[in-house]
């Protein structure tokens, strides 16, 4: 009887562990697309009988997860990079689209100044005003869906980046769970298999570094701060530095998570914020530019009443926040004073005071230094206003241009505000009362091509900004000498120069009421005057379209801005954008197939093979009916041995 009972323990023991295999292939081809799934084996050692006996069947060891940290590590640090590069190329690709279609800021600028030049040659043209008034108001428009693109970016950026936090801290505290679980049931496949599965998940918004515990809980890291450790998780949170950068906090102590723009979702987010604040702010910068410059040169002409030129358009001003741990009662108020100097990066700028070296600024974009100079102190082409005491270290946030590319606006409400007329047209001889010039000159003079500038020709004479806007004389006392009076008082002197090998020039300094304060008016003036020759000098009237050729040649005047013309400013925004969001697209597809080479070699190891499987099932079943079949057979034994009884 002992033989035929060992008998059938030995079949059940193996009917028992071809059950356990029968069941186990059935839940491997089951999950074998399951995320963080990995093919489980049974794993069975033969229990060893009496000595010169027999053995005892089988013993079912545990479950077994077929696994590799490595593999496993690898495709978690794939799916860090792919994550992040797939949201950089999204982000990216949306600001370069910014500057395209309504927000093409290049395209409407081109189209502004070459109809402010066809005005230039018909300057009695209301029609044509009209069409520069209106394109003046297309350009405003295009600055403004411009910075509306790159916001709306922003926001996606930032909705994303808080989406993520929220998800990130949800799998910390299902992996706290899954811990807990472990400690209950050390490596249980079930567990193991979710823990790999939020582990995957969590790599896709942050870079993670696991430690794993002997039970199978693992300690969990990034960039050197724990997020998970036996104790619990980590909340993480979100905070705004004063640039506008979004950082991210863990735990209560609100520990910094170091995060670049290649770490995941998270860290893709926070680089696409910054991405989008950086174009933005040179988006502004090159509004105010623009904006700056054609209202420098309305200062620098006539509308068709005569008057001086007013501003065309209208941006926001430069904004100074004093830091919170300042010390001094200095308030600080800025203005920009020269368009060409303004970093077309727009900064902003770290303003700082020292006892020593006085006021310095750091561009935040780029990171040059600037030390102010002048009364009133001037940097990076801004103009400070200082009341109050500065203290030693006194820190303040300088941004030149605050929402300018939203905020600009048409000022000019009417076609006869464009001052297309030069403030000045010369003609040869004496003013006369009814307004006519009478030439009786007997020598020769001649005229160059009058300019703007800020620094007159050394023999130039200067006219100061009080006599802007009357008529002048300009009376040769000799071939080489002159002097300039007005034509209401030619006996009172007002300015005199010669004529030297190059000729003359005299220079009128416009008001300092105007946006062209601290610029000169130059005209030059050759020839062989004879003594008593005269030159009357009178503001230009309707039919004058001069400054209005200044005015259209700003686009692309050498050196306008530190970028080179205007038109090479703008255009190498967009293409600096266009550039980037092509290399983040490349990033993406690099990345992508980084994870499915990381994915294959995972697999390879702990994957599924649907084929492996199916040879595993049809050996356990032919060993399951095998050990059914000694069942039955000491059955029949049994049985007869009963019947022989």
């Amino acid at each position: 009887m002992s033989g035929i009972t060992s008998a059938i323990s030995t079949a059940l023991s193996g009917i028992d562990l071809f059950e356990a295999g029968i069941s186990t292939v059935s839940n491997n081809i089951a999950n074998a697309t399951t995320s963080g799934y990995a093919a489980e084996t049974v794993n069975s050692t033969t229990s060893v009988g009496a000595p010169n006996q027999p053995g005892n069947g089988v013993q079912t060891a545990q479950i077994v997860r077929a696994s590799s940290g490595f593999a496993a590590a690898q495709l978690r640090n794939a799916n860090t990079a792919s994550t992040a590069a797939s949201a950089q190329s999204t982000a990216l690709t949306s600001l370069s689209n910014a500057l395209t279609n309504n927000g093409d800021v290049q395209t409407a600028l081109n189209q502004f100044f070459q109809d402010v030049s066809t005005l230039a040659s018909n300057p009695t043209s209301t029609a044509q005003r009209q069409t520069v008034l209106s394109d003046a108001q297309t350009a405003t428009s295009t600055f403004q869906s411009a910075a509306q693109n790159i916001a709306t970016t922003n926001a996606s950026a930032t909705e994303s980046l808080s989406t993520g936090i929220t998800t990130a801290n949800n799998l910390l505290g299902q992996l706290a769970t899954i811990n807990k679980g472990l400690a209950q049931t050390p490596n249980a496949p079930s567990l193991l298999d979710q823990q790999e599965s939020a582990l995957n998940s969590l790599s896709q918004l942050l870079p993670v570094s696991t430690l794993p515990q002997s039970n199978g809980s693992v300690i969990i890291t990034t960039g050197g701060t724990v997020l998970l450790d036996q104790s619990g998780p980590q909340t993480l949170a979100t905070s705004t530095t004063n640039s506008g950068t979004p950082t991210v906090t863990a735990g209560t102590n609100a520990v910094p998570v170091t995060l670049t723009e290649n770490d995941g979702s998270l860290g893709a987010a926070i680089g696409n914020v910054q991405a989008g604040n950086t174009a933005l702010q040179s988006l502004n910068a090159l509004a105010a530019i623009f904006a700056g410059k054609v209202n420098s040169s309305q200062a620098e002409g006539l509308t068709p009443s005569g008057t001086q030129g007013q501003a065309l358009f209208s941006v926001p001003s430069p904004s100074v926040a004093a830091s919170s741990s300042n010390t001094g009662s200095a308030t600080v108020t800025a203005a920009i004073s020269n368009t060409s100097a303004l970093p077309t990066d727009g900064g902003p700028f770290l303003l700082s005071y020292s006892a020593t070296n006085g006021w310095t600024a750091t561009d935040q974009a780029s990171g040059q230094s600037y030390t102010a100079s002048g009364t009133p102190p001037t940097l990076a082409g801004m103009a400070l206003t200082i009341t109050g005491t500065p203290a030693n270290g006194d820190q303040y946030t300088l941004n030149p241009a605050p929402n300018a590319a939203a905020g600009i606006g048409v000022a000019a409400t009417q076609t006869s505000d464009i001052a297309a007329a030069d403030p000045y047209v010369p003609t040869a001889g004496v003013l006369q009362s009814d307004g006519s010039i009478l030439d009786s000159n007997a020598g020769s003079v001649t005229t160059g091509t009058d300019t703007v500038t800020s620094t007159p020709a050394s023999n130039a004479a200067v006219i100061p900004a009080s006599y802007y806007g009357q008529n002048l004389q300009i009376n040769f006392t000799s071939s080489t000498s002159y002097t300039v009076t007005t034509a209401a008082n030619t006996s009172t002197v007002i300015a005199s120069g010669t004529l030297g090998s190059n000729g003359g020039n005299i220079a009128i300094a416009y008001p300092s009421s105007g946006a062209a304060l601290g610029q000169y008016w130059q005209l030059p003036i050759t020839g062989t005057p004879a003594s008593g020759d005269t030159l009357t000098i009178s503001p230009g009237n309707s039919s004058s379209g001069s400054n209005a050729q200044r005015m259209a040649t700003l686009w692309t005047t050498p050196s306008a801005t530190t970028s080179g013309t205007l038109e090479q400013a703008v255009i190498g925004l967009s293409t600096g954008l266009g550039a980037k969001a092509s290399a983040a697209q490349n990033l993406a597809t690099t990345t992508a197939t980084q994870v499915s080479t990381a994915t294959t070699n995972l697999q390879t190891v702990a994957g599924v093979n649907t084929d492996q499987q199916a040879v595993l099932l049809t050996t356990y079943q032919q060993a399951y009916q095998a050990a059914a079949q000694v069942i039955s057979a000491s059955r029949t034994m049994f049985d007869s041995l009963l019947q022989s009884v």
